[in-house]
């Protein structure tokens, strides 16, 4: 039997961070052992981490208003379901629910979680925290206060990448005895699908033209402009290749990219796609994945690329793409040097067919390497300390 764990996420959205801990706590549960989680706030996966823990939520949809606000049809689904911070008869509730069960960790899942993990400090339980965020993500969704309490409160500090390790240890003063390495779990589909040729016919993309294909929420973070820069001077020098990017927002920043590209994009070669729930068939139907990230702990999308046995490329100093390539030549270019990227990209897509095989195997056994089962025997060893 295992540590008994309160775990605290910032969301229920359907992103990265999230989706490990629906994967940890479904292969807790798997295991008979019973999850509990606290939440800020909810989001498309609640529903799911219900099936597998007991799931407390903090802030709370404000009754007054609920009403009113579904009656104003135009609003967006968050403005339509405004939330409220917890009163005390409420919080002091929770509390008393949560001495009840006699944890023994309260773990963190994201810096972004580092707020509400310090409402629960009267509970005299040790915390820990499990970081998927680099400088610019922390200083966005954590205070200079809650990384203060990362560094002189929180017993145990799990990061997802050698980067974000070195960014804990040296930027935040994150002491090296309660630093240790945990790599994220990934879903990697088992079974081929049936439909990676619909997306060719879909997006007319000749049987001939290979695909680059770039995968992540679309924004700043992600570098989805540089991929769109990046494939302007690829097809120009090679004109017969498309590019993908699957992740299109709703938003002003996807907005502006479409516009921008429309007005050069003659032969509709580079195709901006809306998130899915499903992306297995764009994955299948790739020849070859390019992380444009300027910033990406540990992204999944690599390993699902990976699992395709197709040449995965990215930026060095971008984040866990080091961790995932470590030892591979041929992969990774300098920093944001976009001309080296377009000359890496240009040499895969001319490369003999058993290069592209070679390294392919490579990465698709390394994904294999994270999966729920070697995650949990990496938990198994780091959880001995606690």
């Amino acid at each position: 039997m295992g540590a008994k764990i309160l775990f605290v996420g910032h969301d229920a959205n359907r992103a990265g961070a999230q989706l490990v801990l629906l994967h940890w706590l479904k292969e807790n549960a798997a295991n008979g052992n019973k999850g509990y989680l606290l939440l800020e706030k909810g989001g498309d996966l609640l529903a799911s981490y219900r099936k597998y823990a007991e799931v407390w939520v903090w802030r709370r949809e404000h009754n007054k208003s609920r009403n009113i606000f579904k009656k104003i049809p135009f609003l967006k689904r968050e403005e339509s379901s405004p939330d409220r911070e917890p009163n005390k008869a409420e919080v002091q509730k929770m509390l008393s629910e949560f001495r009840q069960q006699h944890f023994d960790l309260i773990l963190g899942n994201t810096v972004a979680s580092l707020s509400l993990m310090q409402q629960l400090s009267s509970l005299k339980v040790a915390f820990g925290a499990y970081v998927h965020e680099l400088k610019f993500s922390c200083e966005t969704y954590a205070s200079e206060k809650d990384m203060l309490f990362l560094a002189q409160k929180v017993k145990h500090v799990y990061a997802v990448s050698e980067q974000v390790k070195l960014l804990l240890k040296e930027k935040y003063e994150i002491p090296s005895e309660k630093l240790a390495l945990l790599p994220p779990v990934a879903e990697l589909a088992k079974a081929k699908s049936s439909s990676s040729e619909q997306v060719r016919e879909q997006l007319n993309i000749p049987a001939s033209s290979p695909i680059v294909l770039g995968c992540g929420l679309a924004e700043w973070r992600k570098g989805t402009d540089v991929f769109i820069r990046v494939a302007r001077q690829v097809i120009r020098l090679k004109p017969e290749v498309h590019f993908i990017w699957l992740g299109m927002g709703d938003n002003l920043y996807s907005a502006e990219l479409i516009e921008e590209k429309e007005k050069w994009d003659v032969g509709a070669q580079v195709h901006l796609i809306p998130a899915k729930a499903d992306t297995k068939a764009y994955f299948e139907a790739m020849d070859l994945f390019f992380l444009s990230s300027r910033e990406d702990p540990f992204p999944l999308v690599m390993l699902e690329a990976g699992h395709q046995a197709k040449p995965v490329l990215g930026f060095q100093e971008s984040g866990g793409i080091a961790d995932f390539t470590q030892g591979l030549s041929g992969l990774l270019v300098d920093y944001m040097d976009e001309g080296q990227m377009v000359d890496l990209i240009i040499h895969w897509l001319n490369a003999p067919e058993t290069d592209r095989i070679d390294i392919g195997e490579k990465l698709k056994i390394r994904s294999t390497q994270y999966t729920v089962k070697a995650f949990m025997e990496r938990w198994a060893a780091l959880e001995k300390d606690l």
